[in-house]
């Protein structure tokens, strides 16, 4: 039998993959597993349950009663009148240590009460001296919190304020008149007050806790710029941190790692309801989301994608089959956010769409399911708290998307799901981020020389040549043209921005460079529920213009071709064999692949005027092992461009689910770059070049068990979404046997000074 007959079943003489039999067999087989006919209409699908399983109940009431804490006496009839009259040993625990002046990171799954374990020793120390600071990473949380906190502090007279963009006057008459003790604040209003408000700076000498809630959000750009905000901070004061946060693999070293102090880390084990966890494989998502709502069409149903374009179809197809849902994401105006939130808590909205924006403790009511795309087991089982925070059964749906290398590889091996975790990350060495935080510090109080690190000082030099600081009696300042570079700054984001322009007004913006791979000309996108066409795109304006589009089911793809170059090679493995460096990455694109929305069938190739923009950032150079040469057409060339793939692909599994933010350059010499695709870099490559070895055990297992045994491989294996070259040329053998050499310790030495200048040579990214 040929390799192309086996892709097709005898029985019926379709694609086996698609065939009605192997349908009926899966459906027979998921209803074996299904437990109960509630449950029934979740497995009654053509889809693959790969993995069903039951979490119990664990350590769900606290124990400790109230009175063997110690607490101030009215701090503890405020604690009794909302209910609480035992605290769980991870609560007590972390109220003596953080009493003691420890360093602490709290990690518990949500719901737990994490905010008392670390609100009672902050508001004990503020009531004998300074004030405390808790950042959350955003408004919706801060706001969900202050009645709670606003309580607890007026109990011991205390005043707590809550201080972002949309607080009144009083609240701010408050902060800057040092009359709030305790200030309930986001990294952004913090950044900006410190730097342009000469009364923040006088209340901050006062700061002697700071408090970051949901720790594991900061990873990335936020990470790295809540980096330097401490460090602002602690220019004008010395305090204590505490950070709360759910399941992270390294809560400890990424808080130290974050704010450069020792941290304690205290851990709390629970669960309050049953909870019914099935990881389903599916050919669409799209597809089974709709079939999932469908199937609970009484229930609060809670849908987190991993992107704006996930978020946006699935509500978008949901919405035209008659199903009322709601879309949940950043840069969305706030009423409507509100909006979507208030509606689902009263239950007059049953689904929302959303963004990690959701996964972060906002009271949105009872939640009955849960379904989320593909996120590593930590950032789950936060996504999933939010359902039976009551007490009730529920039901968390993790779905594996079958053109999808490491979906593959969780299907044939689902227990490795909850061993693969997920860690904080943070690029401090990002030079793009520490101009503008540099110059922060320069405008708040002149940097003295013996305050400057080593790493910081080609930028300091640099920043002095184009006058943006200037030195003065060995100190430095900032210049008047600093203030104006600092109106681009955005503690979320560097880079610029394209503005997304229809019928003459702004309806939104895309950051570089993920907007040129988005908004190019002839694109389709969602957004806001509407179907845009890209019309025209102006880099030299940064303005994309669009205009309605109502025809089809049609999306569209990029083809594009990304050329690297190393300016600096900052670490080296002891093998010589990978080396992680700054970079500058020559992005173009010259055309695209429209498909269809569901099926992802290509319908078109359209070529258009190249697109290019240059960025710098962070990465690393692998040189891959090189196998014996196989009589294919384009042997090497395939070998590595298939390895990067499934590398970057894999990375989801060590990253959490990064590799949407990554991008990757193969040639056929055997060279692979894996980059970040943000501006000056997030840290993710830098994750994933530690993890090497995994990774590439990882790819071995994905293109070896791969059920195609096609030579190019398949979407399961070494084909990806993210392909500037139409996934052309793919060799599935020739990576496999790479992957093998390499996890047998054969290693090759890389040449990293050849890609210094601008390189001219065959990449397949």
């Amino acid at each position: 039998m040929s390799e192309i007959d086996d892709l097709f079943c005898p029985k019926c003489g379709m694609l086996r993959r698609r065939c009605v039999c192997r349908k009926e067999t899966i459906r027979q087989r998921n209803l074996k597993l299904c437990p109960s006919d509630e449950l029934k209409p979740l497995f009654d699908t053509e889809d693959e349950i790969v993995l069903y399983r039951t979490f119990e109940p664990f350590n769900a009431e606290p124990v400790i009663p109230v009175e063997e804490l110690g607490l101030p006496v009215l701090l503890e009839k405020a604690l009794k009148r909302k209910g609480i009259e035992r605290f769980y040993p991870f609560q007590a625990e972390a109220i003596e240590e953080l009493r003691k002046g420890k360093n602490a990171v709290i990690t518990a799954p949500t719901g737990f009460g994490k905010t008392e374990a670390f609100s009672i020793p902050v508001l004990e120390r503020v009531s004998r001296e300074g004030k405390a600071i808790i950042l959350y990473p955003t408004k919706a949380l801060a706001r969900d919190q202050e009645v709670k906190l606003k309580y607890y502090s007026s109990s011991v007279g205390l005043n707590a304020v809550r201080f972002d963009g949309d607080s009144g006057y009083e609240e701010r008459k408050a902060v800057f008149g040092g009359k709030a003790d305790v200030i309930l604040s986001n990294p952004d209003m913090i950044d900006y007050h410190l730097r342009n408000t000469p009364a923040f700076k006088r209340v901050v000498k006062d700061l002697t806790f700071l408090v970051v809630d949901e720790l594991h959000s900061y990873t990335g750009l936020l990470g790295l710029n809540m980096y330097y905000l401490v460090k602002r901070l602690s220019r004008f004061s010395e305090f204590q941190i505490a950070c709360a946060s759910a399941t992270i693999a390294n809560p400890k070293d990424f808080a130290e790692e974050l704010f450069e102090k020792p941290f304690i880390h205290i851990h709390g084990e629970h669960r309050k309801a049953l909870l019914h966890f099935i990881m389903r494989y599916t050919p669409s998502i799209y597809s089974s989301i709709k079939e999932i709502a469908m199937s609970l069409p009484d229930k609060k149903l809670l849908v987190f994608g991993n992107s704006y374009k996930s978020v946006e179809t699935s509500a978008w197809i949901l919405n035209r089959e008659g199903i009322r849902t709601a879309v949940h994401k950043s840069g969305l105006p706030k009423n409507i956010r509100l909006e979507a939130e208030r509606k689902f808590r009263e239950g007059k909205l049953k689904v929302v769409v959303a963004t990690p924006t959701l996964e972060l403790g906002i009271d949105i009511g009872d939640v009955d399911a849960v379904v989320s795309e593909l996120v590593n087991y930590s950032t789950f089982l936060q996504r999933v708290g939010r359902a039976g925070r009551k007490g009730q059964e529920s039901v968390g749906v993790l779905l594996l998307r079958e053109e999808d290398s490491i979906s593959t590889y969780y299907k044939n091996k689902p227990e490795d799901y909850f061993r693969d975790e997920a860690f904080g990350y943070a690029e401090k060495l990002n030079e793009e981020v520490m101009r503008y935080q540099l110059i922060s510090m320069c405008m708040e109080e002149p940097l003295r020389a013996e305050e400057v690190k080593e790493e910081w000082r080609d930028v300091i030099e640099s920043l002095l040549e184009k006058g943006l600081l200037v030195e003065l009696d060995g100190v430095y300042v900032a210049s008047e043209m600093a203030k104006e570079f600092m109106k681009h700054f955005n503690m979320r984001g560097i880079g610029e921005n394209v503005k997304m322009i229809k019928d003459g007004r702004i309806i939104g913006e895309r950051v570089l460079p993920v907007a040129i791979k988005e908004l190019f000309p002839g694109s389709i996108i969602i957004h806001n529920g509407e179907r845009l066409k890209c019309v025209a795109l102006d880099m030299r304006k940064r303005e994309a213009v669009l205009e309605e589009y109502r025809h089809g089911n049609e999306i569209t793809d990029p083809l594009y071709v990304s050329l690297p170059r190393i300016t600096k090679v900052e670490e080296v493995k002891p093998d010589n064999s990978a080396a992680y460096c700054s970079l500058e990455i020559t992005m173009t694109v010259f055309g695209y692949i429209e498909r269809d929305m569901f099926s992802r069938e290509k319908k078109k190739i359209q070529y258009i005027e190249e697109v290019s923009y240059t960025f710098p950032t962070k990465g690393f150079l692998l040189a891959a092992p090189l196998p014996q040469p196989m009589d294919y057409e384009d042997f090497y060339a395939g070998t590595f461009h298939a390895l990067e793939h499934v590398l970057i692909e894999a990375s989801n599994a060590l990253t959490g689910g990064g590799s949407q933010q990554m991008g990757g350059i193969s040639t056929p010499e055997g060279d692979i770059f894996v980059y970040d695709a943000t501006l000056g870099g997030s840290g993710l490559s830098k994750l994933l070049f530690k993890r090497l070895d995994r990774a590439f055990e990882i790819a071995y297992e994905v293109l070896k068990k791969c059920e195609c045994q096609r030579v190019d491989g398949c979407p399961r294996c070494t084909y990806s979404y993210q392909c500037g070259n139409n996934n052309q040329p793919l060799n599935r053998i020739g990576a496999m046997k790479a992957a093998k050499i390499f996890l047998e310790r054969v290693r090759r030495k890389i040449q990293a000074g050849k890609y210094e200048e601008p390189a001219d040579f065959r990449y397949f990214p």
